[in-house]
Formats: C-alpha cells, sequence, structure tokens
C-alpha cells in the first residue's frame, strides 16, 4: 500500500508540474494575443492618406487577428502628437501606431520640445505602403524640365520661390536638400493649408511647391500646373513623363518618397512584433487592397521587422543630416 501511495503521490506531482510547464508557456500570450480590442492610433485627421491606409489595413487586419482593429484619430504638430500617446502606451501589443516618416524619422529631431525619440521609443513592426510626392510649379514659369529648373536657379541671383506645409517638414527638408546638393537657390515660404498652397502656386504667386502625387495629380493633369520631377526611386505610372530627382546628376541618390508602416511602442515583445508583421504582409496580399492603393498612388511594400527597423534608422540619418547641416529647428 505504501508504494502504491508513493507512485500515486508521484504521478499527481508529475501533473501538477506538467499543468505548471504549460501554463507558464502560454502566459506571456503567444496564443493567447489578441485577447481583446487593438487600438491602431493616426497621428492626422480623418480622411488623409495615413487615415486610408489605417482603416483599409484594419479592415483586414480584423479578419487575420480574430479581433476588433479600432482606429483612433489623433491630429495635430506634423503627426506627433499621435506618435506621443504610442510612445507612452503599455508594450503589449493593444497600442499601435500607422505612422509616417513625418512623426516617426522628423518632427522630433527638429522640435526640441517634443518629449520622444522616433528611433529609441518606438518599435518599428511592418512597412505597408510609398508614394512618391511631385515638384510642381507654374505655368508662368520660363523652364519646362527638372533639369532647366534646376539649371536656372543656379545660374539665377534671384533663385526661386517654394510654398511648403511648414519648417522641418519633410517638403522643406527636400527643399534644403536640393539646394545642398545641387547648389540651387529655392527659399521656403511656410503656408497652413494644401488648398492655399495650389491657389498661390497656380496664380504664380508662389513658383513652386512639392505636394503629394494624388493631390497633384489632378492640377497637372488639366495643365494648371507644371510637373518638373517625382521625389521617389522611380518614374512613376501614373506620371510616366516626369523623371524622378536622381535622374539629374546633381540630385544623384536622391530619394524623398513618402512611406507609411506600423509601430509600438519601445520594448514590443518580439512575438507579438512578429506576428503583427505577418498579418500586415497577409492583408497587403488581398488583390482588391492592392486595387485600391494603385488607385491612390500607394505602391504597397512590404518586408521583415528587421528590414523595416533598418529601413526608419536609414530614413531618420538621411534627415538628421540635412536639418543638421541647415540648422534646420522649431523655435
Amino acid at each position: 500500500m505504501k508504494i502504491l501511495n508513493t507512485l500515486t503521490d508521484i504521478r499527481k506531482v508529475f501533473l501538477c508540474c506538467s499543468a505548471a510547464i504549460a501554463v507558464a508557456y502560454a502566459a506571456p500570450g503567444q496564443a493567447a494575443y489578441p485577447d481583446k480590442p487593438i487600438n491602431l492610433i493616426v497621428g492626422y485627421g480623418a480622411g488623409g492618406s495615413v487615415d486610408y491606409i489605417a482603416r483599409k489595413v484594419a479592415a483586414g487586419l480584423e479578419k487575420q487577428l480574430g479581433r476588433q482593429v479600432v482606429v483612433q484619430n489623433f491630429g495635430g504638430a506634423s503627426g506627433s502628437i499621435g506618435a506621443g500617446k504610442v510612445v507612452n502606451a503599455a508594450p503589449d501589443g493593444y497600442t499601435l501606431l500607422l505612422g509616417s516618416g513625418s512623426e516617426v524619422a522628423i518632427a522630433w529631431q527638429v522640435n526640441p520640445a517634443l518629449q520622444y525619440n522616433g528611433l529609441k521609443d518606438l518599435a518599428p513592426i511592418a512597412l505597408v505602403a510609398t508614394s512618391p510626392m511631385v515638384l510642381l510649379g507654374n505655368n508662368k514659369l520660363s523652364v519646362n524640365n527638372l533639369n532647366e529648373l534646376i539649371a536656372h536657379s543656379k545660374s539665377s541671383s534671384q533663385g526661386f520661390t517654394m510654398a511648403t506645409s511648414g519648417v522641418g517638414t519633410p517638403q522643406d527638408l527636400l527643399r534644403a536638400y536640393i539646394n545642398n546638393a545641387a547648389g540651387t537657390k529655392i527659399e521656403n515660404i511656410p503656408y497652413r493649408s494644401a488648398q492655399s498652397i495650389f491657389t498661390d502656386v497656380i496664380s504664380g504667386r508662389v513658383d513652386l511647391s512639392i505636394l503629394t502625387l494624388s493631390s497633384a495629380l489632378p492640377y497637372i493633369a488639366s495643365n494648371q500646373l507644371k510637373g518638373f520631377a517625382v521625389t521617389g526611386s522611380k518614374r512613376s505610372d501614373a506620371l510616366p513623363n516626369l523623371p524622378f530627382l536622381a535622374e539629374n546628376k546633381d540630385l544623384a541618390g536622391a530619394n524623398f518618397g513618402l512611406w507609411f508602416g506600423f509601430l509600438g511602442p519601445a520594448n514590443l515583445p518580439k512575438n507579438i512584433a512578429e506576428q503583427l508583421n505577418k498579418a500586415v504582409a497577409e492583408v497587403t496580399k488581398d488583390p482588391a487592397l492592392i486595387a485600391d492603393f494603385k488607385k491612390q498612388d500607394l505602391l504597397i511594400e512590404t518586408g521583415s521587422v528587421k528590414d523595416f527597423t533598418a529601413f526608419v534608422k536609414a530614413d531618420a540619418d538621411k534627415y538628421k543630416s540635412i536639418i543638421d547641416k541647415n540648422n534646420i529647428r522649431l523655435n
């Protein structure tokens, strides 16, 4: 009887230990995540490009993850208000950012008041899409293509004026880059709204601007504005006759396309980042999503967590060199 009791006790201990081990491995949430709705933060108002991408991908993620993905808009300060919400959130995968280069790679470098570092305080998860901008100008300009524009601005004592959405924005930094690389003289004229920019460039009050392809396309197609170049690394299907910046010898290597991707708070568990990365990759394989994005001049681009981390670092470093060289800071 004592032997039987001993064997029974050993069996009980074994079962208890097995259960404890199983709980220990399940506890981090590998299988359980997500077990509640996910908040997807957008640092811009409803209806814009970032919001559009967030809502399209969120719908697909709900199917992939089996949980609701709630898009929340916190507009202002070039996307940095929304980014700050994610920086200060718990790193549990339930608060994510659909971010862009503006708030992730630039804003905190030009604005000393921002209390976060996009490289240290945000964890890259997945790149979703890229899109070029367009360098354009009014029809009264005597130049008709990118090479003429660069050559004229280098030789003229007056140079050109360029409407941007503000100091330290992607457009302003690209303007500074062109001046540095090509020796041009292009002055920044900050504006509060895209519509005001279009109005003043069309009228000739300002010479140039750099705007998103989707917003610029109707004005170029109707010959209200001249298109000079796209800012990505290749020509756009929507404007195949326009060169990309690097086709000009002075701007070799230039790539200033916009990008959009998922990020979380720093210290996001690796297994959650990988799970989300795979889910985003599956969502972006959907032919309907690809077609919808193409209509908005968005090119789907994905990759691993490691790839996106390196991408964000390279983007921030690219802008840092421009910011430091030109001492661009918000007062």
